[in-house]
């Protein structure tokens, strides 16, 4: 149901000591009005970046994702062969689910990839995740860009008569930026919620500082009536003094600070 253009390649074309950008068309062509979910994985995530990695696509809509290869020190060699490869995956999202607000979409799409992972792995419905296989070529610059159907079959290197074996490569969930891992929705509002405790704990430490401020201000006059001081000695007991940060405050705000650079860096 899921519709990935181009099919099998993904060229990127020199030179590579900047950003180049390639872009990946993703289709529902469900005709029952089926809601798809999709991720995108890489064998090489620190290599790229993917925006976005994960989504739904409405039945009969299209999405693209722009794929970004970053800015090399130097370009390879101009026979080095691309080893790098993506992988788009699709899960159907049933009715019921569908329907949901973003938020509640959100958290119910974690289980649905959870179930339908396991199901694929176990056998139980080995369709229950759709995949599409994409190999990168890096292309020189006034090489067209042809899908793997129109390209010559590249000859098995052999030492000593057999043919060089390599390991199974693993995909990885690819990064929608470049300097940090994709933050999940869930973890997303996690930490929106721990902000508002800390913002009401901030409060509640600055109004007890006011009142105790208040206090402070109060027994300073008293003691300053009974002594007999009055004029400039009067005027300066009753003014605010400026206090030092209490450590359990500086300490809220840090933990603020911490929070919000972890989510906007």
């Amino acid at each position: 149901m899921l519709q990935v253009s181009p099919e099998s390649n993904l060229d990127f074309r020199r030179p590579f000591n900047q950003v180049v950008r390639q872009t990946i068309t993703l289709t529902n062509t469900a005709a029952d009005g089926t809601l798809l979910a999709f991720k995108i994985k890489t064998t090489a995530p620190k290599q790229y970046c993917v925006r976005p990695n994960a989504g739904t696509i409405a039945a009969g809509a299209s999405r693209e994702v722009e794929v970004l290869l970053q800015a090399m020190k130097e370009d390879p060699a101009p026979d080095f062969k691309c080893k790098d490869k993506f992988l788009v995956q699709s899960i159907a999202v049933p009715p019921e689910v569908a329907t949901l607000d973003q938020d509640s979409l959100a958290s119910r799409l974690s289980d649905l990839w959870l179930a339908a992972d396991e199901k694929k792995k176990s056998g139980a419905d080995p369709e229950a995740v759709i995949e599409r296989k994409l190999k990168c070529n890096f292309v020189a610059a006034s090489s067209p860009i042809t899908d793997e159907k129109d390209r010559p079959p590249v000859p098995t290197v052999s030492v000593s008569g057999e043919g060089v074996s390599r390991a199974p490569t693993a995909y990885m969930p690819a990064t929608s930026n470049t300097t940090s891992s994709p933050v999940s929705d869930r973890e997303l509002r996690d930490a929106k919620d721990a902000i508002k405790r800390l913002t009401a704990a901030c409060e509640g430490y600055k109004s007890e500082i006011e009142r105790l401020n208040v206090l402070r201000q109060r027994k300073q006059t008293a003691g300053d009536d009974k002594s007999g001081a009055i004029g400039a000695s009067t005027s300066l007991a009753a003014s605010p003094q400026p206090s030092t940060l209490p450590l359990p405050l500086a300490l809220v705000l840090a933990i603020i600070a911490f929070i919000l650079g972890a989510i906007i860096f």
